[in-house]
């Protein structure tokens, strides 16, 4: 009997056992489940949890005002909506798409596009579908709100500039951060899908002009319907801006360039404060303001005027007879026009076995220095430089700030080039030849600058030796406060500004080649330029009819510089006849100020 029993223990044991092992891997993949749904997965299902009743609207802040220098508005905010989809919300994505494209006109493929680029973003994170809802568009939204509830308006400040192309350049526009400015922190504290500022002030002074976010908390069904308003945060917006730029001086600057290419910068020679900078042809930042068609934005790249260009300091050209001015300095601090050094031009002169020509074929005779100005004497200025070679000429550019970047407070700034043995050596490993030298004396050859670099050279040249910061930035509400601009010191004679100043007024006022620039009763003093196109590209484009570049430079007034012009004309032709008259007008804006 107990032998029965134990026999029987043993089997229900045995039995038992085929049955443990299986037990234990059910209990181990139910531990391994509620691990993944529990620790790995947890805050992933809660926030699945927390999103089917509570949803987070982001408030979009407005930028700051950009003001001009009198507290006129240049650009502020005005009110919007913009159409999101939160994706979470969507039961059909057939049924969505369908209504986005048909009933909303979204671009079929700026949605693909849209929804492959959230990928990287979370499920949770709304995408934007329409930068710009219309009032059409509202009321579609609203009329299907029940039907997809996965659609949502929300308020959005978009950018106005209230004058359209006036000062664009300068202003600049603001789009969507991209993916790579986000990997080099470009904009720090920028997320996908933020609005920052991709060129001129906008971008330069973003920081002070971006606001602080902010959101509403709101109760939402399972279909995520709204239901109610748990919170909010109010946005706070970004600080204004108070530029330098004059508006009515602006103004008069985009009516002289009107059917022209090229740029005109207005400047206050003692302290560097721009008051108007206008480029031709332009574009209007408005256009950016929502997401701009692939098609509209390559037109503006491929047009062959290239209105994104801002020729005031992205753009350097050949200077022209303005660089006689540097030519002028050099020769009086080295000695070489000291007292009453003249040159005899007889309209034409051999240097290094080659025939070179004045303006004037029929010569000026026996010339001295101001009169050489007036007169954009080439005889004059080619005897000059020659006698004081490349490597000095080069020096006394580079202390006016040729050849290097301004610091203006804009981005993209070119360097432009001054033409060295070094340079030479360096960029197109060859010797510098004599020869050369010769053209570059009158701003030819390898000479480049842009305008504002022409415009802040000159104003040292009359100011005592200041070489000043151009700056568009006069004060900032948030964080700028009023900047201290760097100003360097020039070593000049004081004879030596005397002398070109009055060169510069006999120019204007004397009959010489800026008098198209005089006002009656003001002492305006300039320099024209012509520059030769030399460029085989540029003739051939041009089919041999390319004008030359027409420039001036000058100021007011002749004692008491209290403003400065630059105008540059491309394929303009004669600066005397072209670009003259257009500082004449801008003068002329600045003198009726006070009326």
């Amino acid at each position: 009997m107990e032998l029965q029993q134990e026999t029987n223990k043993q089997l229900i044991l045995q039995r038992l056992g085929y049955f443990r092992y299986p037990v234990l891997l059910i209990f181990l993949i139910l531990v391994a489940r509620l691990w993944q749904l529990q620790i790995i997965q947890g805050s992933e299902y809660a926030l699945k949890a927390e999103n089917n009743r509570i949803r987070t609207i982001e408030l979009a802040a407005p930028r700051g005002a950009i003001l001009d220098r009198n507290r006129v508005p240049l650009v502020e905010h005005r009110s919007s909506f913009t159409v999101l989809l939160y994706r979470e919300s969507m039961n059909d994505p057939d049924a969505t798409t369908l209504f986005l494209t048909e009933k909303l006109a979204v671009n079929p493929e700026d949605l693909e596009s849209e929804l492959r680029r959230s990928r990287k973003t979370g499920l949770y994170r709304p995408i934007v579908v329409k930068g710009e809802a219309g009032m059409e568009d509202i009321s579609i939204i609203e009329a299907h709100r029940r039907d997809h509830p996965e659609i949502q308006l929300v308020p959005k400040p978009r950018r106005l500039y209230h004058y359209g192309k006036l000062a664009a350049h300068l202003l600049g526009y603001i789009g969507e951060v991209t993916e790579q400015e986000l990997e080099r922190n470009a904009f720090p504290g920028a997320e996908i899908g933020a609005l920052v500022g991709q060129s001129g002030v906008e971008r330069i002074y973003n920081g002070l002009l971006v606001g602080r976010n902010g959101q509403r908390l709101v109760l939402v069904d399972s279909r995520g319907r709204e239901v109610g308003l748990l919170d909010e945060t109010p946005p706070v917006v970004g600080g204004s801006l108070r530029l330098t730029l004059d508006l009515k001086l602006q103004l008069a600057a985009e009516k002289a360039l009107e059917g022209n290419v090229g740029a005109i910068v207005a400047m206050n020679p003692v302290n560097g404060e721009i008051l108007a900078m206008a480029s031709a042809p332009a574009y209007d930042p408005n256009d950016f303001s929502i997401r701009l068609s692939h098609e509209n934005w390559n037109a503006l790249l491929e047009d062959p005027h290239h209105p994104m260009q801002n020729r005031s300091i992205q753009n350097s050209y050949s200077p022209g007879s303005i660089f006689k001015l540097v030519i002028a300095k050099a020769g009086m601090e080295e000695g070489i026009l000291d007292g009453d050094a003249s040159v005899f031009c007889s309209g034409s002169a051999d240097y290094y076995g080659r025939t070179f020509h004045c303006g004037d074929k029929t010569g000026h005779g026996k010339i001295r220095l101001e009169q050489a100005i007036a007169k954009s004497c080439n005889i004059f200025f080619y005897e000059t430089g020659k006698q004081l070679g490349i490597s000095k000429i080069a020096e006394h550019a580079a202390s006016l700030g040729l050849g290097e970047k301004t610091g203006v407070d804009l981005p993209g700034e070119r360097s432009g080039i001054i033409p060295s043995p070094e340079w030479k050596k360096e960029a197109r490993g060859e010797p510098w030849y004599p020869g050369e030298t010769i053209p570059v004396s009158i701003g030819q050859g390898a000479v480049s600058t842009t305008p504002l670099q022409i415009l802040r050279a000159v104003c040292a040249l009359v100011n005592g030796g200041r070489l000043v910061t151009p700056h568009v930035l006069m004060d900032a509400e948030y964080g700028g406060g009023t900047p201290e601009w760097p100003v360097a010191q020039v070593p000049l004679h004081e004879n030596t500004g005397l002398r070109i100043r009055e060169g510069m007024w006999q120019g204007v006022k004397g009959g010489g080649t800026g008098h198209a620039a005089a006002i009656a009763g003001m002492d305006i003093c300039g320099k024209t330029g012509t520059a030769q196109i030399v460029n085989t590209e540029t003739e051939k484009r041009f089919e041999g009819t390319a004008e030359d570049h027409a420039w001036f430079a000058g100021f007011s007034s002749k004692d008491d510089p209290e403003i400065a012009v630059v105008v540059f004309i491309e394929h303009g032709g004669k600066g005397g006849a072209v670009a003259a008259p257009l500082a004449r007008a801008i003068f002329a804006s600045y003198y009726k100020k006070g009326n």
